[in-house]
């Protein structure tokens, strides 16, 4: 009897690479699940279409969307843990993987060899050579771009987010906060997923959020409205050691230990820290640039009587009348 392995398929040339290696010449008994992090690119159907014509025995398609914004991507801008792409999707396609095997009672993975190790330590891990094949510039793997962020690699495809046209006039707009959750933009009720979507496409057509090779406007967006908000009303002495916990849990989610025990305690940390930080930023957003106009607590750490509106120059520790 052929073993039978799962494997994230999504279309891009690597991914069909293993398809195929794996079906030919391991002749397993493939299970290809194509996971929608909101990587847009080629429609997902396709790529289920391409798994199967490949030789898989079969394939699904998992929308797992509003997962990654509210479980992965939200825990990380509660964070401040800014410049993760692909340390926010493996562990949640490693998650899907584990459910597949068990779904169809596969008895080994390709790759996330950690993530495994931890969720399903009696999968075997199958870890194909890597192979680089010429694509049509239209599938995208979602751990090098999601929702939450694209890595640029050379010559890559444009995505939703292009070059900013420096002629734009500013724009501004208002992020409601909820207990630390983005619940509202200019007073339109959204979804995490939702929030996110909506700035990369504002914010990106801004120029906002470009690192380096790391391109994620919704990202710092909400990070940047975030960050101010928690100073007018976390506790100053809260604040500064939530500032300690957010980079220790963006150093355990770079090294792969999404996973552990300290992980699991961090996020009970930044949760519990989150019940005040409700509130309105008002950003504006220009030139490459997300900046802090004013800011409203609905509960600011002085505990004074009503909201009130900050001016962006009222920093962290100073009283709020």
């Amino acid at each position: 009897m052929s073993e039978r392995v799962v494997l994230a398929h999504s279309g891009d040339p690597e991914a069909t690479a293993a398809v195929e290696r794996l079906v030919a010449e391991a002749r397993a008994e493939v299970v290809a699940i194509t996971v929608d992090l909101g990587q847009g690119g080629e429609d997902l159907a396709a790529v289920r279409r391409r798994a199967l014509d490949l030789g898989a025995v079969d394939a699904v398609v998992t929308d797992a969307r509003d997962e990654f914004a509210e479980q992965h991507c939200l825990p990380a801008l509660q964070a401040h843990a800014s410049g993760l792409v692909s340390e926010l999707a493996r562990p949640l396609i490693a998650k899907h993987l584990v459910a597949t095997a068990e779904e169809f009672g596969a008895n080994a993975v390709v790759g996330f060899e950690t993530d495994i190790a931890a969720l399903a330590p009696r999968l075997a891990v199958v870890t194909p050579e890597r192979t680089r094949r010429p694509d049509g510039g239209k599938a995208r793997c979602p751990l090098q771009q999601n929702v939450w962020g694209r890595v640029a690699e050379p010559r890559a495809p444009q995505g939703a987010w292009r070059a900013p046209d420096w002629l734009l006039d500013p724009e501004e707009l208002t992020i409601t906060f909820d207990a630390g959750v983005p619940v509202a933009i200019d007073g339109e009720t959204v979804t995490a997923l939702q929030a996110v979507q909506e700035l990369n496409r504002r914010a990106g057509a801004h120029g906002v959020g470009r690192l380096g090779s790391h391109h994620a406007p919704g990202a710092t967006t909400l990070i940047t409205a975030h960050r101010a908000l928690e100073e007018v009303t976390l506790d100053p002495e809260l604040a500064r050691f939530k500032r300690t916990v957010g980079h220790r849990w963006g150093e355990l989610v770079r090294d792969g230990r999404w996973y552990s025990p300290l992980k699991d305690a961090l996020d009970a940390f930044v949760a519990d820290s989150q019940h005040q930080v409700s509130g309105e930023v008002r950003i504006a957003l220009h030139a490459g640039r997300a900046e802090v106009r004013d800011r409203r607590a609905e509960e600011p750490w002085c505990a004074a009587n009503a909201p009130t509106w900050y001016d962006s120059s009222q920093q962290l520790g100073q009283p709020c009348g």
